[in-house]
């Protein structure tokens, strides 16, 4: 009676749910979305970075080679083996430690999913019951006979390095390892890492660090940046990037290599928190001091003899082995292991010092703290310790790298630059301008709009135009926070309404598609003759074979011999909840080649943006090779000729060659879907666009299909 009252009167039990504060960013509105209460469980798991490691097969081979040699010469010596596995993530370490030969493998793991993720593959592997698994911090765990180990290890295995080496943590994790719990004669797997510097000169990426003169299609100045901005130091932290895919001849190199510091993971003594070093060096050419690019290895035994380099492939030490043993299509800058997880970095000199010839002496001030590391340049011996420097100018606080890169773009910039000139009418044309930081907005003012009104409801971004439009001099601007605050007499008095379009909140490129959505509040009191730039966008679709990209979503299957199907039914799972059917990424770091010709999916005319699009159509494959990602971008139309000069792009920099490797804009980031089951078969791609402006929703459906 009982149970047939509560199937018949009890609603089914359901998944807790929460409610989590979402921003539209096409329509700009903040709205609550109901999420399972596991939805941030999901998103780690989806986005951990695990799966990208377990696919680097240099990292996974040279880690068992080092386990193999490392327990059968503890082994030779009379030793016992007891190993400490700390993060041992999804156990494949662990595993290669038992199957090395040690009698006994402690593993500890502290983000509990992955530990029950882990706990589950040694039990399909056969190693349920010898593999000892702690579900804590390493900091955390206590040596004793009832308590998280019986003793200490003599032998630590570890993964705990990322870009800068020790930005997780791993100079106080080894620290508290060998105080509490290692033997005083304990090795570790790395035994040692060593850090690399290499100063160069680079006009492409110094565009991501600093605002240079906007000039126009003559080439004189028409914005200068404020003293502020050229006073200003920039920010001490990292660009990590794939140092390997920037394009040759943008960059030069002014010294070789140097090791600059070396972290020693087996000694007893604690590793120092804080380090510097003063490098004296010559430079190999002239040039100015711009950046300092920064990389590692590591030794992963105690003799140095299994070595793993995070190189750009010019400085790799196994260059010429590598290259033999790669196809020969494949690019110099990819035959050196590709990995995400472990990148290299760009470092940004304050105040470059310029080097006036080769053989100049000059210094380089290195630093490190618990986390990270920073560096000066400079022709004298500092006096004292180099501080970290911070931005004081509201330019690096406020923008990403892309962006200020982007604002420094010459060919777009003049592509702007040309409609506005050909369109204002200096002491009568009158502009509003939608957009966070827009520069070449403000340039109306400086061609001799007779009015430039911006929208720019961003403060940190507003103080930061402000301080150019007070620097240039600019007497006829002002600021609008909000433009339905604009009044009508204003609004019917506008020639223009120009954007870039950009976006604070923009991830993805249509994310900018909130300009339609800012026009369509003014519309029905706009003049009817007044001019939109952008008056359209275009996304593009292009099936491409990337070279490594996709690793990052594509199951692991089986590692160096053991069965990770469990671990790629989890990240799936996450996946299907927390993960973009496309997402954005940097495609210049990545190379892929094209498998068709770009199709057009969705136009959007900006002046009646409220109009739905629901289209289907198909891509057809001409081009061999594994369609295992579908890259998108927007074109934004300057005008309505369609002139190739009136339409900068946020996809390809050049024309796409079908079977050729693409050359991506690199201050932009485009969008990618990774199909879940990519084929080598030809036919082709099937796609679905929806929009629907008034609710912010741009959804795309992919689908590969025979010919």
């Amino acid at each position: 009676m009982l149970k047939n009252f509560l199937k018949t009167h009890l609603l089914p039990i359901r998944p807790m749910s929460c409610f989590s504060h979402v921003m539209n960013p096409i329509t700009g509105e903040n709205s609550w979305q109901e999420r399972e209460d596991d939805y941030d469980y999901h998103q780690e798991v989806a986005n951990a970075g695990f799966g990208d490691m377990l696919h680097d097969w240099e990292r996974n081979q040279k880690y068992f080679a080092a386990l193999r040699k490392t327990i059968k010469g503890m082994r030779a010596a009379g030793r016992e083996v007891h190993v400490l596995d700390i993060g041992t993530g999804t156990g494949i370490l662990s595993m290669m430690a038992l199957k090395a030969g040690a009698d006994s493998v402690t593993a500890c793991e502290a983000f509990l999913p992955m530990a029950n993720c882990a706990a589950k593959i040694f039990t399909d592997n056969g190693v349920g019951d010898k593999v000892q698994l702690i579900r804590k911090r390493s900091t955390d765990i206590k040596i004793g006979a009832d308590l998280d180990m019986p003793q200490r290890a003599n032998l630590l295995v570890a993964e705990l390095l990322d870009t800068e080496l020790i930005g997780e943590g791993a100079i106080s994790i080894y620290n508290h390892a060998h105080a509490e719990l290692l033997t005083d004669d304990a090795l570790c797997i790395p035994a040692r890492a060593r850090c690399y510097a290499q100063v160069a000169q680079s006009p492409l990426a110094s565009q991501w660090n600093s605002l240079k003169i906007l000039p126009n299609l003559d080439g004189e100045a028409l914005l200068r940046p404020p003293e502020q901005l050229k006073s200003c130091k920039g920010e001490a932290a990292l660009h990590d990037v794939q140092l390997s895919q920037l394009p040759a001849g943008t960059f030069r190199l002014l010294t070789e290599p140097i090791e600059i510091f070396q972290l020693d993971f087996q000694r007893k003594e604690k590793r120092e928190k804080q380090r510097e070093k003063l490098v004296q060096l010559q430079a190999s050419q002239p040039g100015a001091a711009e950046l300092v690019f920064y990389w590692w290895d590591i030794q992963l035994d105690d003799q140095g003899e299994i070595l793993l380099s995070c190189a750009p492939y010019w400085a790799h030490p196994e260059l010429n082995e590598l290259s033999a043993s790669k196809e020969e299509r494949l690019p110099v800058a990819n035959v050196v292991p590709w990995r995400d997880h472990w990148m290299q970095a760009i470092y940004y000199v304050p105040k470059p010092p310029q080097l006036a010839t080769a053989g100049q002496d000059f210094y380089l001030s290195c630093h490190h703290d618990e986390y990270s590391l920073w560096f000066d340049a400079m022709l004298e011996a500092p006096a004292k310790t180099v501080r970290r420097h911070t931005c004081s100018c509201d330019l690096h606080m406020t923008y990403s790298r892309s962006r200020i890169g982007q604002l420094n773009q010459a060919i777009r910039n003049k592509r702007y630059l040309r409609y506005l000139e050909a369109t204002i009418v200096p002491k009568q044309s009158n502009v509003l301008v939608l957009g966070n930081g827009c520069m070449l907005g403000l340039a109306s003012a400086a061609l001799g709009a007779a009015s430039v009104q911006l929208h720019e409801p961003h403060r940190f971004s507003r103080r930061l135009i402000d301080s150019i439009v007070q620097h240039n001099e600019l007497k006829n601007v002002k600021y609008v926070e909000n433009v339905e605050q604009l009044k009508d007499t204003e609004l019917i008095a506008l020639s223009h309404v120009f954007a870039e379009p950009y976006f604070l909140n923009a991830i993805l490129p249509w994310d900018n598609f909130y300009f339609g959505t800012l026009l369509m509040k003014l519309k029905d009191k706009l003049p009817e003759k007044v001019e939109i730039s952008p008056c359209e966008a275009r996304i593009f679709a292009l099936p491409v074979e990337f070279l490594d990209l996709h690793k990052i979503r594509a199951p692991v299957g089986s590692c160096e011999g053991f069965d990770l199907r469990l671990f790629d039914e989890m990240v799936e799972r996450s996946a299907e909840q927390a993960v973009s059917l496309v997402e954005a990424q940097p495609l210049w770091e990545y190379p892929s080649r094209a498998l068709a010709e770009p199709q057009q999916l969705l136009s959007v005319d900006f002046a009646n943006f409220n109009v739905e699009h629901h289209l289907k159509g198909s891509i057809e494959l001409t081009q061999s090779g594994v369609c295992n990602g579908i890259t998108l971008w927007v074109d934004w139309h300057l005008d309505k000729t369609n002139n190739p000069k009136s339409i900068v792009s946020t996809g390809p920099s050049e024309a796409v060659v079908p079977g050729e490797f693409v050359k991506w804009d690199m201050f932009v980031r485009q969008g990618v879907h990774f199909p879940r089951k990519p084929t080598d078969l030809s036919g082709r791609v099937a796609w679905s666009t929806d929009f629907k402006p008034l609710l912010g929703q741009l959804k795309f459906g992919f689908s590969q299909e025979k010919r």
